[in-house]
């Protein structure tokens, strides 16, 4: 008996931080249906959690690769995360249901921070540490965590005394990921990756397959210089299973080079995770990489033995300034008006969450996905004001 197509389910489950029954019932059925042939294919490639609850359902995705975009997305600063932590404190012994008001929540949390001695304690004083908050809240909103039930009408942001009421929703336990063991002492990402493999053999069997699967489903390309010898030779020597177990189960194109391997879909998603998707960001980038390619053909720069190329800081963001001019009718108005400094950090940091890029100190390295994400531009007609929407154009060759 073949093994049943999941890519539906899988997509859901991947593009997703969890599914809740109450905002998506329809997809949490579905998922409950197949929650059998799931954990199989999970199981015997992945080896992560998939929790089942009765409100909610969650895979658990935590590569073997330390990444820069493994943290909250829309966090900006240490602040944040200490705020969320503290919050899920306060929400812990919560029955689903309880309603609280925003100025009892902001009370306990700075009276927490004070109590724990934290070297981040908020002062509601500052806007910024208001904006913190903020943040967190609208995080919590939309993992459904807490609902919205009323508010003032001017916000906590631009005011210290405004209020809000909000409606525990009893989930907020499973926000964290379960790691099985103390990790008090854990400092770095690679310790938090590695706690799970503690007393394994990560050479051989299981878990040599659980990381390559778990880094081409969970990444959006694994690199060699980034795994380990034993994760190259099972890609190697297995690249075809791997290409027809993800094929046959999830619809998914795999490409594995001398030092690269990614998996794709030939549809376009609007999938939030997926490269494209809806978010306009993605557009700007494809634009770019264009650019980038077209300057790593034009001064003639050579591949390392490891498929990259390396240009100057400098230059990368100079290419990446001149981008926003030179094509302007294609950017967005938000990031038009963007300042030079927040749209370069914008651009890079997203370029390097979805490993187009590597900062370092005086240079970038540019990995070839680059080569396979190019946007070329129609040409704009000059009476056309409007926003172009996008692409067609030849593609290129490494």
């Amino acid at each position: 008996m073949e093994d049943e197509n999941l890519s539906k389910e899988m997509d859901l489950l991947l593009n997703n931080y969890w599914i809740t029954k109450d905002e998506s019932p329809e997809d949490y059925y579905l998922l409950k249906r197949k929650q059998t042939p799931l954990r199989k294919f999970i199981s015997k490639n992945l080896g992560s959690n998939l929790l089942v609850h009765d409100r909610f359902i969650k895979l658990e995705k935590i590569s073997s690769i330390p990444s820069k975009d493994q943290g909250i997305e829309e966090f900006l600063n240490t602040m944040d995360y200490v705020l969320l932590f503290i919050m899920l404190i306060y929400l812990e012994d919560k029955p689903r249901g309880e309603k609280f008001i925003l100025s009892s929540l902001i009370e306990y949390v700075k009276n927490t921070a004070i109590t724990l001695e934290l070297s981040n304690i908020p002062d509601w004083n500052y806007a910024s540490h208001r904006r913190n908050l903020v943040r967190v809240i609208n995080y919590l909103l939309e993992k459904h965590i807490i609902i919205l039930k009323d508010e003032d009408k001017i916000s906590f942001q631009e005011d210290k005394t405004a209020d809000a009421l909000y409606e525990v929703t009893g989930i907020s336990n499973y926000l964290i990921p379960h790691f099985g063991t103390d990790i008090y002492n854990l400092k770095t990402p690679e310790e938090f990756l590695e706690i799970q493999w503690v007393g394994q053999d990560q050479a051989h069997g299981d878990i040599r397959r659980y990381k390559v699967y778990r880094n081409l489903l969970y990444l959006p390309a694994i690199y060699r210089e980034n795994i380990s010898d034993s994760e190259d030779d099972y890609l190697r020597k297995m690249h075809k299973n791997i290409e027809k177990e993800l094929l046959d189960n999830l619809d998914l194109t795999t490409e594995i080079t001398k030092n690269m391997a990614l998996i794709y879909t030939d549809e376009s998603s609007i999938q939030k995770d997926y490269f494209p998707n809806n978010k306009r960001i993605t557009d700007i980038i494809l634009l770019i990489n264009k650019e980038i390619a077209d300057y790593i053909n034009r001064a003639n720069i050579k591949q390392s033995p490891l498929e990259t190329f390396t240009i100057n800081s400098d230059t990368l963001k100079q290419i990446i300034t001149e981008s926003r001019e030179k094509l302007k009718p294609y950017f967005s108005k938000a990031y038009l008006n963007l300042t030079p400094k927040k749209y370069l950090e914008e651009i890079i940091q997203t370029m390097e969450d979805y490993h187009f890029i590597k900062e370092n100190i005086s240079t970038f390295t540019v990995y070839p996905l680059i080569y396979r994400f190019l946007g070329d531009p129609e040409p704009v007609k000059k009476e056309n004001n409007e926003q172009i929407e996008i692409f067609g154009g030849e593609e290129y060759e490494l």
